[in-house]
């Protein structure tokens, strides 16, 4: 198959998922509990801005911190992308009409890649719209409106973002890969999810613990005086290299790393899940 027929071919799956999820009630449930949850957000970060305009300390507010604040509800994202995604293959092998799928003349390839960017498309959808809703409450609630640096900072966010969906979508396929029934493959992406998290919170401990036990006093970032090991406990999460804070505080690095580099490792880590998830497909018997 040529480049242009399989990229078209990538294109027509990734429509296809993203189109079934929109219709789904899955999606619709899904958008709602988000939807609460990031107006509590902007509830929040408006309560804030009044009390600070009470006491003469609103000059430096900035609408674009209202993304800051729902960087709270990405770890609940996460969860969700991971979920939304575990079964999209799973489902088809238990419906069988991943056999009709694959009997027309596309790569296992094509299909991993097509689920995946139609997946990762209604994740982006999630958040870019929440993003984009919650950024105009906030300005025409405060009356501030932003400056060109500003937004720029705003779709360096939500381009940060995509880069780390990914990887929890990327999850998802690879879940579903190699499970065949729709409700394991999510109680399986929901494990992946806890496993991670306590990885990155035992790691955290442990990079502690060590430093106390040396008798070490660290000012400012202790993380680069870890062992190896608890920083590899800490890596392995993608939610550790959520740069969003740092991006719109100023910040230069996190977890260790400089930003760009969290970056290049996020778009590392769904590569080598991605390849892991099409090496799979490929070598089975569906």
């Amino acid at each position: 198959m040529d480049t242009q027929k399989e990229l078209n071919s990538i294109l027509t799956i990734a429509s296809r998922e993203f189109k079934d999820y929109i219709k789904s009630r899955r999606f619709i449930l899904v958008g709602v509990l988000y939807a609460v949850m990031a107006l509590a957000i902007i509830g929040i970060t408006l309560m804030s801005y009044n009390y600070s305009k009470s006491m003469g300390m609103a000059g430096d507010f900035k609408p674009v911190q209202v993304l800051g604040m729902m960087d709270i509800l990405n770890i609940i994202l996460v969860l969700l992308a991971i979920i939304l995604t575990a079964d999209t293959i799973s489902a088809e092998k238990k419906d069988r009409t991943i056999y009709q799928l694959l009997s027309k003349p596309v790569e296992r390839s094509t299909v991993i890649m097509g689920k995946f960017l139609g997946c990762l498309g209604v994740i982006i959808f999630f958040f870019v719209s929440s993003s984009i809703i919650a950024y105009a409450i906030t300005v025409v609630f405060t009356g501030i409106y932003p400056s060109p640096g500003d937004l720029m900072g705003a779709l360096e966010v939500i381009a940060f973002m995509a880069i780390l969906f990914a990887v929890y979508v990327a999850l998802g396929i690879l879940i579903s890969t190699v499970t065949k029934n729709p409700l394991i493959s999510i109680l399986a992406g929901i494990i992946v999810w806890i496993a991670l998290f306590f990885s990155n919170t035992i790691g955290n401990m442990i990079g502690s613990l060590s430093l106390m036990d040396e008798g070490m006093i660290v000012f400012g970032d202790s993380f680069s005086q870890y062992p190896l090991f608890a920083k590899a406990m800490v890596w392995i999460d993608p939610i550790s290299h959520d740069i969003v804070s740092p991006l719109l505080s100023g910040g230069v690095d996190k977890v260790g790393m400089p930003l760009w580099a969290n970056t290049v490792f996020l778009l590392a880590y769904t590569g080598i899940i991605l390849f892991a998830a099409i090496e799979l497909f490929n070598r089975q018997d569906v």
